[in-house]
C-alpha cells in the first residue's frame, strides 16, 4: 500500500511540474512578430511584489506599446535604419569595453600619486596655473554688534599671537554667528566679498592697502583679517592646485594603463591565434 502512495505522489509532482513549465512557456502577448513569455515576465518581477497580477498586466501593456512604437519606428525610418542598427552596436560594444576597462581599473589600477610628481608637473607647466580670481590667506567673522567683548574680539581677530588666537577661537565657537580662522590655507576672496554689507568692487586695492579691517550693517559686525594675498593673472600656489594635478596625472596614468593592456591583449591574441590578419 505504502509503495503504491509514493508511485501517486512522484506521478502527481511530475505532473506538477510539467505543468509549471508549460505555464512559464505561455504567450501572454505577441507583437512586432515577437512573443512576450509568462517567463520574461517573472524574470522582471520584484520579490516584494504585493499584486504579482498587477505587475503581469502592467508590464504587458508596457511592452506592447513598445514593440507598437518600434514597429511604426522601422517603418517610417527604414531608409535610415541600418544607419540606426549600426549606432546600436557601436553603442553596445562601447559601453562593454568602457564597462570591462573600468572593472579592471576598480581591480588592478595603482591610484598613488606621489608628491613629488605633483610638484615636479607644477614646475613644469607653472605658466598654465594663471589665478582666474583673487585669493588671500586670513580670518573672516561675523558676530552680532551686541556680543559681549568686541573690544577685545578688535585685538584678537588680527594678532599673531598664540594667546589671542586661542581667545578667537574660545571667543567664535562661543558667539560667531559665521567665522573662518584657517589662515595657512588659500582661498578666493570672492567667497569672502559676497557675504559682505557691501561688495568690494575694488577687490585688488582692498587686498594691497588692508590688513585688519571691520564693516558692520543693521545687525552684524564682519571683521576680516589679511594675512597673504595675491592677484588674479599670477601664478597660482601649489596649494590651490595640488588636488586638480592629482587628477590630471591620475587620467594621464589611466589612459597609459589600459593603452598597456590593449597591446598586451593584442600580443595575447596574436600568440593564442585568436586573431588572424591576412
Amino acid at each position: 500500500m505504502r509503495k503504491q502512495q509514493v508511485f501517486i505522489l512522484l506521478v502527481f509532482l511530475m505532473c506538477a511540474a510539467a505543468c509549471f513549465n508549460d505555464n512559464k512557456k505561455r504567450v501572454l502577448a505577441s507583437g512586432n512578430e515577437k512573443d512576450l513569455l509568462l517567463s520574461d515576465v517573472i524574470k522582471e518581477m520584484p520579490e516584494a511584489s504585493e499584486d504579482s497580477a498587477f505587475f503581469v498586466d502592467r508590464y504587458m501593456n508596457l511592452w506592447i506599446r513598445k514593440q507598437l512604437m518600434i514597429y511604426h519606428a522601422e517603418i517610417n525610418l527604414s531608409s535610415d535604419l541600418l544607419d540606426y542598427e549600426k549606432q546600436i552596436k557601436e553603442y553596445r560594444s562601447s559601453l562593454l569595453i568602457y564597462a570591462y576597462q573600468q572593472e579592471l581599473i576598480n581591480q588592478n589600477f595603482d591610484t598613488t600619486i606621489t608628491s613629488q610628481a605633483v610638484i615636479d608637473y607644477y614646475n613644469q607647466y607653472k605658466e598654465e596655473f594663471k589665478l582666474l580670481k583673487n585669493i588671500f590667506k586670513g580670518r573672516y567673522i561675523v558676530v552680532d554688534k551686541s556680543a559681549p567683548k568686541l573690544k577685545s574680539l578688535s585685538k584678537w581677530y588680527k594678532s599673531e599671537k598664540d594667546a589671542s588666537i586661542e581667545e578667537l577661537s574660545d571667543y567664535c565657537k562661543q558667539f560667531a554667528k559665521e567665522y573662518y580662522l584657517a589662515d595657512s590655507n588659500w582661498q578666493y576672496f570672492s567667497t569672502i566679498n559676497e557675504k559682505l554689507p557691501e561688495l568690494i568692487t575694488e577687490e585688488e586695492y582692498f587686498l594691497a592697502h588692508t590688513k585688519g579691517v571691520w564693516l558692520e550693517d543693521e545687525q552684524y559686525r564682519y571683521y576680516i583679517y589679511i594675512k597673504d594675498f595675491q592677484i588674479k593673472g599670477s601664478i597660482s600656489p601649489l596649494a590651490l592646485e595640488r588636488e586638480k594635478i592629482r587628477n590630471v596625472l591620475l587620467n594621464k596614468n589611466k589612459i597609459q594603463y589600459l593603452k598597456q593592456l590593449e597591446d598586451e591583449l593584442y600580443r595575447n591574441g596574436l600568440a593564442l591565434k585568436k586573431i588572424k590578419i591576412y
